[in-house]
């Protein structure tokens, strides 16, 4: 919702006294690829729609199904944004953030002896979307799973800088 505030301002004009109406608007930001809220949030629900795409070693797609990190890079894919492929370069890749700071969207690693294995993006509400190894689906869990234990961090994706604004 937009608020205005329209104001008049008086200006003598070369003998006459003219009358301009202005607005001073809260600004209103667009969804676009620097705001990492918006296309947070598209990234998880574009994830969501793949709860039950079966787990496949190496899979990036729905036709073929995916890894836990295919299934994160397609969902940031179709909201515009490239991240890399695999757990440990998404990882790598990431900005570090808290547990307090997650919002949807938001990637959680976890491996062991500080080496990432596993990603799963954060969807809201205390739920990831994963998808966790053969035989199991691509699935949404609470953030405390059985991979708790393995937990090694959260990471916020890096969004491209914000495109330049047009000459005026």
């Amino acid at each position: 919702m937009i608020s205005c505030n329209r104001n008049r301002l008086l200006l003598p004009l070369v003998g006459l006294l003219a009358v301009f109406t202005f607005s001073a608007c809260d600004p209103v930001v667009p969804p676009t690829v620097n705001n990492g809220a918006v296309l947070g949030a598209k990234a998880a629900a574009a994830a969501v729609t793949q709860v039950g795409v079966p787990y496949v070693y190496g899979g990036a797609t729905p036709a073929t199904g995916f890894d836990c990190s295919g299934l994160t890079s397609w969902a940031w894919k179709q909201v515009g944004v490239t991240i890399p492929r695999t757990s440990s370069t998404q990882y790598a890749g990431s900005t570090r953030i808290t547990k307090a700071q997650l919002r949807a969207g938001d990637l959680v690693f976890y491996g062991t002896g500080g080496v990432v294995s596993h990603v799963a993006m954060y969807i809201g509400n205390g739920n990831l979307m994963q998808a966790h190894k053969p035989g199991v689906k691509a699935s949404i869990d609470p953030l405390a799973t059985y991979w708790t234990n393995a937990l090694i961090g959260y990471g916020r994706v890096v969004l491209p800088p914000a495109p330049a604004p047009a000459p005026a």
